[in-house]
């Protein structure tokens, strides 16, 4: 087995597919990127509402998550044309949702923004985690044969 095999399978037994870990370790580097791009908006623009710069990057950010988790977390048995459309309401709803908590968080503790803002989204993902695994890409580990490849919309 090459180098690269043992890692392979080294990652999947730490972190199968579909797991909260290897969710976690997608959900670093896309929100390494949220993160760097809502501190650039906030240096950048001092008197924007936090909650608009927050929903910007969240929504940006969304995209770029979808695809990766696709790829990365879970799998690509289910089309796009399937879990793009799915996956929409779910970054929706988490972006109004974690726009509306970090400016509660804001006016309450205005001090501790950045850790909030870390806590927010830790919080976040989590739920979004649970509705990409049981919505979106509808993932069962131990029946990856019998779903679907198009999933409802063909």
């Amino acid at each position: 087995m090459t180098t690269e095999a043992n890692n392979v399978d080294w990652l999947n037994q730490w972190a199968p597919r579909g797991s909260l870990q290897r969710f976690g370790l997608a959900g670093g580097v896309n929100s390494g990127v949220f993160f760097l791009l809502w501190e650039l908006l906030m240096v950048l623009s001092t008197e924007t509402d936090i909650r608009y710069m927050w929903a910007f990057a969240w929504g940006s950010s969304g995209v770029m998550a979808h695809f990766v988790h696709r790829h990365f977390t879970f799998d690509a048995r289910k089309s796009v044309r399937w879990t793009l459309p799915t996956a929409v309401p779910v970054y929706a709803l988490s972006l109004v949702g974690s726009s509306i908590t970090i400016g509660m968080l804001s006016e309450a503790f205005p001090n501790n923004l950045r850790w909030l803002g870390v806590l927010n989204l830790l919080a976040w993902g989590l739920l979004i985690w649970l509705a990409m695994r049981l919505f979106v890409f509808q993932f069962q580990s131990d029946s990856i044969s019998h779903v679907s490849q198009e999933g409802p919309m063909g």
